[in-house]
Order: structure tokens, then C-alpha cells, then sequence
């Protein structure tokens, strides 16, 4: 009876873990999309995005969206995310959301889940992105003269009880074969929207 109700436990637990990477994956893969279309298309098109209507209407043209081949290279290592914030405390401070994402925002930071996430590998070749954008392996695909990527390394995504919002830190940077270019290297506040990750735009400063 003991021995049963061991591997029960045993079984339940690996199914919780399992669950939770599987949506942290589907957390990971939602904000890299919306991220690089936000972030970096309006740079690559040279007409910013102002409003979603507008990035609709720029997936309205799909014959436009195909001939665009926009390259990302992957970190396949999630970081602790209580080990990025020991190491840039300044990162998690004066982060400006509304009041209420705010808080939530701050509860996860004090979270149990936080502190306790480790570091681990994840099959990044399951993350599909948003046309025009593609994952490729730098070892296996050669890039053109002077052919930009996009470069994405994830910490762990911190998710709260009911899996519906998140934290992540994000280091972005742009490179070709000659250099690396620094981006940026930010936490964000991610939101789940009708099954949908996305990231929550911060108060812009007065």
C-alpha cells in the first residue's frame, strides 16, 4: 500500500512538472512572436507599428509577409530567474505598469515559485514562430554578407497559480557574421488573452 501510494506521488508530481514546462514553452513561444513583430519588424519595414490595427493590416498583405526571411537563433538555457535578479537587482526595480499589473507584477517576484525555479534545457526547435520570422541553428545554416539575425535568451518563466500570468527576463540582441550588436536586456510582465501570451507594455514616463 505504502509502495502504491509512493508511485502515485511520485507519478503526480512529474505530471505537475510536466504541465508547468509545457506552459512555460507556450508562454516562451507566445512573447517571442509578439515581441519580434513589436519590437523589430517596424525597424526592418522602416514604417513603426502605431496601434495592433496596424500590425493586422500588415499580415492583410500575406504575399508581402512571405517574401520576408527574418532569422532567430535561440538559447536553448533558461536561466534562474531569482539568479538574474541576485545578479541586477536594478532590473526588477521601477518597473511602471498599471496598478493592478503592478501587483501582480510584485507578487510574483515575492512568490515561493520564484525563488524556486531552476535552471533548465528546453526543445527549442518546438517554438514556432510568427511569420516572417524563423528559428535557425547557426551551426547548420549559413548567413548571407552582412545577413542580420535576432538573438533571444530566455530566463525561466515564473507563472502564477492559476497559469494566466508571468514574469520572464529577456536578453535581445541583434548580430551578422561579423558582430554581435547589444539590444536590451529587460523583465517583462506576461499576460495569457483568449489562450494567447503576450507581453504588458509598460506606463510610458511623463
Amino acid at each position: 500500500m505504502k509502495k502504491s501510494l509512493l508511485i502515485f506521488n511520485l507519478l503526480f508530481i512529474v505530471s505537475c512538472s510536466n504541465s508547468y514546462e509545457n506552459e512555460e514553452l507556450r508562454a516562451i513561444e507566445g512573447f517571442a512572436s509578439d515581441f519580434m513583430v513589436k519590437n523589430h519588424l517596424n525597424k526592418v519595414l522602416k514604417q513603426p507599428f502605431s496601434s495592433e490595427k496596424e500590425i493586422e493590416e500588415f499580415y492583410e498583405r500575406p504575399l508581402y509577409v512571405d517574401t520576408l526571411n527574418l532569422k532567430v537563433y535561440l538559447s536553448d538555457a533558461l536561466l534562474r530567474i531569482s539568479q538574474v535578479k541576485e545578479d541586477n537587482e536594478w532590473m526588477f526595480d521601477n518597473n511602471i505598469f498599471e496598478k493592478k499589473d503592478s501587483a501582480i507584477f510584485y507578487s510574483l517576484i515575492n512568490s515561493k515559485k520564484f525563488k524556486n525555479l531552476k535552471y533548465r534545457e528546453f526543445e527549442k526547435n518546438k517554438i514556432q514562430f510568427k511569420k516572417p520570422y524563423r528559428q535557425f541553428e547557426k551551426s547548420k545554416e549559413k548567413l548571407k554578407e552582412n545577413e542580420e539575425y535576432s538573438l533571444l535568451s530566455f530566463s525561466r518563466v515564473c507563472l502564477d497559480d492559476k497559469r494566466e500570468n508571468g514574469i520572464v527576463v529577456l536578453e535581445y540582441r541583434n548580430g551578422n557574421r561579423g558582430f554581435t550588436i547589444y539590444g536590451s536586456h529587460r523583465v517583462y510582465l506576461l499576460k495569457k488573452i483568449d489562450e494567447k501570451w503576450e507581453y504588458v507594455p509598460r506606463k510610458i514616463k511623463n
